[in-house]
């Protein structure tokens, strides 16, 4: 079990939509932005901002079983996953895959550089449920794929993509694999170079339990010359170096390091990924399961449709709920708030769950509770 000192006026089931933040991350967070507030540079000097994304770099390789070197910091999700798609710039004529179910900020910046470019952008369908049939993905593949983007974990219901068997058909055709993991980092096992993926990236207020303000991304050793689309004083190798006419990028994932961010989120980040790194990603991963376990357990026992995959192989910790008939998802994700207190999301006309490792049984155990009461 883990031990986790956080306040309990709210119970978040819903860290698919935002966390409840670590409460190491709030302390790093605001211990940084009353040093600003006290001294400015004098508490955080050149030498510090130049390092200050390293903890988060480190801990984050740790998590993905990668190099600090692989890893770089942004804003957002969007920020790094726009930089990588006007770096990679899909020649005309090509074709980048996708899915109509993806979060929009996975798909938008390839839709954008595609536009420009004159690359075409193929979304496969989903059904009801929001799932998506790997096969129908596959099936839009060919010899003129330049990327094959994924969301690594659908926002809506929580299907979860192989990438190892998305990286073998990028390659047989020489394509590149970039995933969005905001759905998957800090809850599921990735092991980064082994799965194959090109690039990753991952918004930190979700599953990694951090704040609004820091993203992370793994950029792999084969996109290592990738020339940033988003560019500024920190691209330069030394950054204090500041002359207008030359940039010479970092050797590493941190040319897509560009300016300034909010340190205190970055830092904060650390501290969280650091408690993910503590705990053991695997042990949060069955931690995870086993409460979703009792969410769909127990809303199967209510008449709740589970639109989520329950197979190992493509299940997470989102489990989208389909009320019965005559029951709105937004009604009763306002009235859990409202009368009960409890956290969850409406996402496509589906209750969406998702617990976290801030969570237990008898969470779930209230939801539960709460919802059979809701029903007429």
């Amino acid at each position: 079990m883990f031990t986790i000192e956080a306040p309990k006026r709210w119970i978040n089931i819903s860290y698919a939509n935002i966390a409840t933040t670590s409460p190491a991350a709030h302390r790093a967070a605001a211990e940084w932005a009353d040093a600003i507030a006290r001294g400015g540079a004098a508490e955080f000097d050149g030498d510090a901002e130049q390092s200050a994304l390293l903890p988060l770099r480190r801990a984050t390789s740790r998590l993905l079983a990668c190099g600090v070197a692989d890893i770089c910091v942004g804003s957002s999700a969007t920020a790094l996953m726009s930089s990588i798609a006007w770096a990679i710039a899909p020649r005309e004529g090509s074709n980048v895959v996708s899915t109509q179910a993806s979060f929009p900020s996975t798909v938008y910046p390839w839709s954008r550089v595609s536009e420009s470019f004159g690359a075409e952008v193929r979304l496969a369908a989903h059904d009801d449920d929001m799932y998506t049939d790997p096969n129908s993905v596959m099936a839009l593949i060919d010899e003129q794929t330049a990327v094959i983007v994924l969301s690594h974990v659908e926002y809506s219901n929580g299907q979860r993509y192989d990438l190892e068997a998305f990286s073998k058909a990028a390659r047989e055709v020489d394509a590149l694999l970039i995933t969005d993991a905001t759905q998957s980092m800090g809850m599921v096992p990735i092991d980064a170079p082994n799965f194959g993926v090109d690039a990753m990236v991952a918004s930190g207020y979700k599953w990694l339990r951090g704040s609004f303000g820091a993203a992370v991304g793994y950029v792999s050793p084969r996109l290592r010359e990738l020339n940033p689309g988003l560019v500024g004083f920190r691209s330069h190798a030394d950054m204090w170096d500041m002359r207008p006419d030359r940039v010479d990028l970092p050797r590493d994932a941190s040319r897509f390091e560009y300016t300034t961010l909010h340190f205190g989120a970055a830092l904060g980040l650390a501290e969280a990924v650091k408690e993910l790194d503590n705990f053991g990603i695997d042990e949060v991963w069955e931690h995870d399961l086993g409460l979703a376990d009792l969410i769909i357990s127990g809303a199967e026992e209510l008449g709740f449709d589970i639109a989520s995959p329950t197979n190992e192989a493509e299940r997470s910790a989102i489990v989208s709920l389909r009320p019965p008939e005559g029951v709105d998802s937004d009604a009763v994700a306002f009235d859990l708030q409202e009368d009960h207190g409890i956290i969850v999301s409406s996402r496509s006309g589906l209750i969406r769950v998702s617990p976290h490792i801030d969570n237990v049984p008898e969470d779930i155990a209230r939801l539960i509770s709460a919802l059979g009461s809701m029903l007429p």
